[in-house]
């Protein structure tokens, strides 16, 4: 009796550990079937896979620390550049060939004579003449178009020559940029290891920021060194409990064709989040520690740990410190990390924080952070006495300062933060500091003034770039009265620069209310005049 499934065919999944043999009566009801039975095993393999990764996810939070107990210092030396200059050479011409230059030796001007030519002497010297002659004018006109096409040639090769000296200059250019900037570069790491504040705040910096988290968060780093008592303040921006992956597993439910998620408690969580955010400390005390054992830069370190969120009864974002600790050297090597239990060491260690961090109880830092410097001063208004009239590439150049100074203070009061100008020098350094609070995007930032009436050129940029490593800002803002040349720009591209010229200028004024304009021309025979 023949079967009334004469088609069939056997199906696996390793991964599953399943098998079936599918039986059709006809191949496309076989295949049919087959389609859909794999459909449905990827689907539990997908649901497999999700819940395994949401599984070894809490594994690795649970192991933040241990996974970097070994940490690597960071390499300055990528900071550097490179990159070789990649214009291509100008091509040497090709220039046109000279036509051959006529000679009266030439067949063309000696045609054998007729023979009446021949029997007279003036029909001969007629003969001698008229070929004479046309040997002349050929060659006064090989004489023109050589002539031509030596003045083509030269100006092909001017051409070349030009080409090539502007290849060789911006090629000296872009190698001297590069070259200062590897040279700014080194001085940075010698004055961390010589233990200037600014340059060891920057580097610590650096490293902390590339310390990477098994999940996404907006993560930033404040850092005070002390030189005097060798103490290293940090505040790091913390992750909240949203942050936190929370997915506990994966289902796929057959009959609906759709998948389930289930997702940790809360009381988990909340367990989950304290012990990570303990971790982050103890990560961040055993980098420092390691890092600066070699030079033995810092024996204090005091980690400030902050979040940014929305207060629920205002709306409002804040950013509490939600976690302080002091730690000394001597102190954390007697730890053995590989079995620590980081909440029972935090409260050993006197740290100060809430019982539950997820509670985001605001707590008074045992060390904050002073942003205190020698050069800042007191500014006085400008912007409030400018008209319409006023040519900003002529006002006192300490004025124009204190009106760069005003204008930020007013753009970054927006997001709360601050704006202090430093002491008068004319030095090229530091004319403002901006400290800007947004957890993205802020930090300490350099802006300089240049009231110019010529175009400023790259070695501003450079100086600026300079200064922002040595500072340990997080970015640099250049504002001029004039313009950029394209090697400024160039040179600006890839790194934490600003550059605002006048009319970018001009519209940040507008922007908060007030007009003013720059005519260069005007502020050069005004400036001259006054010398």
């Amino acid at each position: 009796m023949a079967s009334r499934y004469p088609y069939q065919r056997e199906v696996s999944c390793k991964e599953l550990n399943k098998y079936s043999v599918v039986k059709a009566a006809s191949e496309y009801e076989l295949n049919q079937k087959v389609t859909a039975l794999r459909a449905q095993w990827d689907a539990e393999l997908s649901a497999k896979k999700a819940s395994a990764q949401a599984e070894e996810t809490q594994n690795v939070l649970d192991n933040i620390l241990l996974s970097s107990l070994h940490p690597v210092a960071f390499d300055v030396t990528t900071l550097k550049d490179f990159s070789e200059f990649l214009e291509p050479l100008p091509k040497y011409p090709e220039l046109t060939a000279l036509p051959n230059e006529p000679q009266r030796s030439d067949e063309k001007y000696n045609p054998a004579p007729s023979f009446i030519a021949k029997l007279f002497k003036k029909k001969m010297e007629e003969f001698e003449a008229l070929h004479t002659a046309e040997f002349e004018q050929d060659h006064s006109d090989w004489e023109t178009e050589r002539n031509r096409i030596e003045e083509q040639n030269q100006l092909k090769i001017n051409d070349y020559t030009s080409a090539k000296e502007d290849y060789n200059n911006q090629k000296a250019a872009f190698e001297q940029c590069r070259d200062q900037h590897n040279r700014d570069v080194d001085d940075f790491f010698k004055a961390y290891l010589s233990g200037e504040p600014n340059a060891v705040e920057r580097y610590f910096q650096l490293g902390l920021e590339q310390i990477k988290l098994p999940f996404d968060y907006n993560k930033s780093v404040e850092l005070e060194y002390n030189p005097e008592g060798k103490t290293l303040i940090v505040e790091i921006m913390l992750p909240i409990l949203e942050d936190i992956p929370k997915l506990k597993s994966v289902t796929y439910i057959k009959s609906r064709n759709e998948f389930k998620e289930a997702y940790y408690t809360e009381a988990y969580l909340k367990k989950k989040y304290d012990n990570v955010l303990y971790q982050i400390v103890l990560q961040t005390l055993n980098y420092i520690f390691t890092v600066s054992s070699e030079h033995q830069l810092i024996d204090t370190v005091v980690v400030n740990g902050k979040v940014h969120t929305i207060d629920r009864a205002t709306g409002n974002e804040i950013e509490p410190c939600i976690l302080s600790i002091s730690v000394t050297r001597d102190a954390f090597e007697e730890l053995n990390l590989e079995a620590i239990d980081p909440r029972a060491w935090f409260r050993s260690a006197k740290g100060v924080s809430a019982a539950t961090l997820a509670n985001i109880a605001p707590v008074a830092p045992i060390v904050s952070m002073l942003r205190e410097d020698k050069r800042f001063v007191e500014g006085y208004d400008v912007v409030d006495g400018l008209d319409t009239g006023v040519n900003l590439a002529a006002i006192d150049w300490q004025d124009f300062e204190n009106l760069i100074r005003e204008i930020f203070e007013k753009e970054f009061n927006v997001n709360g933060g601050e704006v202090k100008i430093t002491q008068a020098s004319r030095d090229g350094g530091v004319d403002a500091v901006a400290f800007d609070p947004d957890p993205i995007c802020g930090g300490k930032i350099v802006i300089q003034a240049k009231r110019y009436t010529n175009v400023v050129g790259v070695s501003a940029v450079r100086d600026l770039y300079g200064t922002v490593l040595n500072e340990g800002a997080t970015k640099g803002i250049l504002v001029t009265t004039a313009n950029y040349g394209s090697d400024a720009y160039k040179f600006a591209q890839g790194k934490p620069l600003t550059l605002m010229n006048g009319a970018n200028l001009l519209a940040l004024m507008q922007r908060h209310g007030y007009q003013a304009r720059i005519n260069l021309k005007e502020a050069k025979k005004l400036l001259q005049e006054s010398r």
